[in-house]
Order: C-alpha cells, then structure tokens, then sequence
C-alpha cells in the first residue's frame, strides 16, 4: 500500500519570476555590509590574478598577462579605498598577497621579453689571445704545464 501523496505547493514547482529575482536581490543588497562585498571583491581580485600568472591548478593554460594585470590593479586600487574606510588591520592580510603578485607580473613580463637562457645558442667560446702566451726562443724545448 502507498502511502497518500501529500498535494505540493504550486511555488515550489515553478522558478522564481524576474520580479522575485529582482526583489529577492535588491533584498539581499540592502542586508549585505559594503563591507563584507569590498573584502570579497579584493580576495577575488587575489585568485584572479594568481590564476592568470599561471599560478593556478590550470597553470600557464590560464596565463593572460594583460588580464592579470588589470586585476593587480584593481585590487590596488580597492586596497587603497579599503584602507582609508576599513582601516589598516582590515587591509593587512592583502598587502602582502598584492606584493607576491606583483612580482611575480613582473618575472612574467621579463620572461616575455627575454627568451630562456635555454632557447638562446650558447656564446662561442672566446678565442685564444695571442699576447696570452708565453715567448719562447725558437729552438727551446716545450715542457707540458708547471713542474
């Protein structure tokens, strides 16, 4: 024997009109601190830097230099907003991941201009100077190296 269904809520069955979305976010805005939003934004500003320096799990596949870039910037600039409304020891666990990442821009941008000492052909090997040698007169015995 089954057990009778209970009847279901037709809201429950169908999604949530724009109007709901609409309401349901302006509701959630109006209850989130500015806050909470700017520290977020600053944190994915921190991954999305990293994933575009390749530092991710998809490594140098992610790598967008231009893209990375503009995130440094951004969090920078929140950074500097944060400080000024937060305060600094809202601000500090940032600083330090904005200094990594900017280092790390800037070993990427010069592996961009120069080519891995691996790539380039190793220099020739300088040719023996003439004035290197010692004189000898013309008919002396040559002795291999120092006694």
């Amino acid at each position: 024997m089954t057990a009778p269904q209970e009847p279901q809520d037709p809201q429950e069955e169908r999604p949530p009109t724009q109007e709901e979305m609409e309401a349901m976010l302006a509701d959630r805005l109006a209850r989130t601190p500015v806050r909470d939003v700017l520290l977020q934004c600053m944190a994915t500003f921190v991954d999305m830097a990293g994933v575009r320096l390749g530092m991710g799990p998809a490594g140098d596949q992610a790598r967008d230099l231009p893209q990375a870039r503009q995130a440094i910037e951004a969090l920078r600039a929140l950074l500097a907003v944060a400080e000024q409304e937060l305060g600094a020891a809202q601000v500090r666990p940032f600083k330090e991941p904005l200094a990594v990442l900017q280092m790390a821009f800037s070993r990427a941008s010069e592996e961009r201009l120069d080519p891995p000492a691996e790539q380039a052909p190793p220099p020739p090997p300088p040719a023996p100077d003439a004035a290197s040698r010692l004189w000898v007169p013309p008919g002396t015995p040559r002795t291999e190296g120092p006694r």
